[in-house]
């Protein structure tokens, strides 16, 4: 359970570290990462339009995509702070230079946001975990059953994928009513 702790500290601070920087970089660089991302959201935001329940499943496939490698990566220690510090720098940079204000932009995330990032967070936690262990007994020389530990951290992948599942749902077919319900115009 120690490394688990010392690993989600790790990827929290990716993921913080990666919405500082997005502020900190030069705004042509952040645009530039905005305008690229755009281009890979357009087919999932025209496939809303034509079939929301193919966007559901776009959105659980790439979100699921990410949870996989940060956690099968994770061994290499270095991918899953890189994911994770990409989807901060992604999403700081989203709250920074959109156009709208900072509570809608909120609004937009949070809904889902708060079932999906604590998945993905997870995800990668548990796969630097492995890393952390195999480091200790390879490294270090410590006795520590990594596969035990490996096998009972497989097992979190259910609620992961369903978490990831149902925060796809909410993303395309509630996220978008929030801002209406509310009031907010974009």
């Amino acid at each position: 359970m120690a490394y688990l702790k010392v690993s989600a500290a790790l990827m929290i601070s990716s993921f913080a570290l990666g919405i500082i920087s997005s502020l900190t970089f030069s705004p042509e660089f952040t645009y530039n990462v905005i305008n690229e991302l755009s281009k890979e959201l357009t087919p999932i935001l025209e496939s809303l339009s034509v079939n929301p329940i193919l966007t559901v499943l776009l959105v659980f496939i790439n979100n699921l995509r990410v949870a996989l490698i940060a956690f099968f990566l994770g061994p290499t220690l270095l991918v899953p702070i890189l994911v994770l510090y990409i989807n901060g720098y992604i999403l700081g940079a989203f709250l920074s230079y959109s156009p709208y204000p900072l509570t809608y932009n909120l609004l937009l995330i949070l809904p889902h946001g708060v079932i999906e990032l604590p998945a993905i967070l997870m995800s990668a936690s548990l796969g630097t975990s492995t890393s952390l262990a195999l480091i200790n007994k390879y490294l270090f020389k410590r006795n520590i059953a990594v596969k035990p530990l490996f096998l009972r951290y497989v097992k979190y992948l259910i609620p992961i994928t369903v978490a990831l599942a149902a925060a796809s749902v909410v993303e395309v077919f509630v996220t978008p009513l929030v801002p209406k319900v509310l009031g907010i115009t974009s």
